[in-house]
């Protein structure tokens, strides 16, 4: 989750306001300091207005992540600030002198040399008997009135445990962005500052309700465009990467056939002039042609082995069952695991690319084995109904924790689980992972079977 949420405030822009509604201090800490580190990674002033114990937890978080609070601070990228530093340090909260405290706190970072100025706010203060906090929605929709050039990212905290219903409304009527667990969202319920800032009569009237009408349908278009947007963006990565893996393939192919077919006839007929060669070599070079005619066979044996792991043909030409028997074969030999292939495959052919598929999750699981398992045991198993073809690589190794060793896959890009996974989902399948440590790893693939296209005459 942490991992995600750091990725997703990475996207915020400057002139973004958002809102974040937590229920713990650990939830509120989840949000503030990599909104914090983000900020000083980009060289903003980072301005956080909270109270005097939040302050001291604040710190404490910055520092246990290796930031140097008290340099920092000195250098002016950091500021912490109370309540009474801010918004009321005139004695009461006025909406419109606080948004001229933001402006002048972000012509002074730039002036200082900073990129810009990221605020950040707890807003549990209003609740306090201090004069104004009745007016802190007021002041929420004004901060959307901040020029379009504002250099300013404006992050608000909410503890919804503490503020009543209606005041969490209108925190989201206020708020253009939200962060909802580790995700930062557009906000569909966000209104314009004239909308929230319009009272009594006048938030009655047909005038304001026809505008109100104008928004909403304005909101549920950008939405539904954006929607399109995106699925027309995952519609065209899923057809890339699979027109890549094909590519891969094919590319795959043509080495083990060059492998198979050139490399193999020149190292033929190396066999052949050393046998010629013998014929009329002296006694004295007998054994060392023998030992280069011994050499030159185990080089033809890893040539072929080679080619046979990049494309075996027997997968075009004897089937997924049989090749997957030849690969567990092929392990067992080079590591001395044991590997059974258990189940079969019935009904109609494999296409093309699920077969590749299938070998290529096989093969990887059970590199990972080698690698990472010390597993004394392997297990294959198949099975295949009218719609759904399931593979099942399970072993008796080390095993490992599950979920955090998929988010650090995830951020140093590891073609391991990822990509297996991304083979299964282009298909329209579905990869799980099961593993405890000490108790084995089961990776479990389910694809819907599509009959393999007629052969052409």
């Amino acid at each position: 989750m942490v991992a995600q949420l750091e990725q997703e405030l990475a996207k915020l822009k400057q002139g973004d306001h958002i809102c974040s509604i937590y229920e713990t201090t650990a939830e509120l800490l989840a949000v503030a300091i990599p909104f914090i580190i983000e900020g000083l990674v980009r060289r903003e002033r980072c301005v956080y207005i909270t109270d005097d114990r939040t302050i001291e937890e604040i710190v404490q978080a910055l520092a246990t992540v290796g930031v140097d609070v008290a340099q920092e601070r000195q250098r002016g990228a950091l500021r912490l600030l109370t309540n009474h530093d801010a918004y009321l340090r005139a004695g009461e909260f006025d909406p419109q002198t606080m948004i001229d405290f933001i402006r002048h706190a972000e012509a002074e970072a730039l002036a200082a040399g900073f990129s810009g100025l990221r605020l950040m706010g707890e807003m549990t203060w209003a609740l306090g008997p201090e004069p104004g906090g009745d007016r802190l929605i007021e002041f929420e929709a004004l901060l959307n009135q901040l020029p379009t050039n504002s250099k300013t990212v404006i992050l608000c905290q909410y503890n919804r445990s503490r503020f009543d219903a209606p005041c969490i409304h209108d925190v989201f009527r206020t708020h253009p962005l939200a962060i909802l667990g580790d995700q930062v969202c557009p906000n569909p319920y966000y209104e314009l500052p004239e909308m929230v800032l319009s009272k009594g009569q006048a938030a009655t009237t047909s005038e304001f309700k026809a505008k109100r009408v104008d928004w909403w349908i304005a909101q549920l278009k950008r939405a539904w465009t954006a929607e399109q947007e995106r699925e027309q963006l995952v519609k065209r990565l899923q057809t890339l990467s699979r027109r890549l893996l094909e590519v891969q393939e094919a590319e795959r192919r043509h080495v083990a056939r060059e492998l198979h077919d050139e490399f193999g006839q020149i190292l033929s007929a190396i066999s052949l002039h050393l046998h010629a060669t013998r014929d009329l070599a002296g006694a004295a070079a007998l054994p060392r042609l023998d030992e280069c005619a011994l050499l030159l066979q185990q080089a033809g044996e890893q040539v072929r082995s080679l080619a046979l792991e990049l494309r075996p043909t027997m997968l075009d030409t004897l089937g997924l069952e049989t090749t997957l028997r030849w690969l567990a074969e092929q392990h067992q030999q080079r590591t001395g695991c044991e590997v059974q292939v258990v189940g079969h495959l019935s009904g109609a052919p494999l296409s093309p690319e699920l077969a590749i598929a299938c070998f290529r999750v096989t093969q990887e699981a059970l590199t990972n084995v080698v690698r990472h398992a010390a597993a004394r045991n392997v297990w294959i198993e198949l099975s295949q109904s009218e719609r759904v073809l399931e593979l099942v690589v399970r072993d008796d190794g080390l095993g490992f924790d599950v979920a955090p060793t998929q988010e650090q896959a995830a951020r140093r890009g590891s073609i391991g689980l990822l990509g297996m996974r991304e083979r299964v989902q282009i298909l329209g399948g579905s990869l799980d992972i099961e593993s405890e440590r000490g108790h084995g790893t089961r990776i479990r693939a389910s694809f819907p079977v599509s009959e393999a296209p007629e052969p052409e005459e």
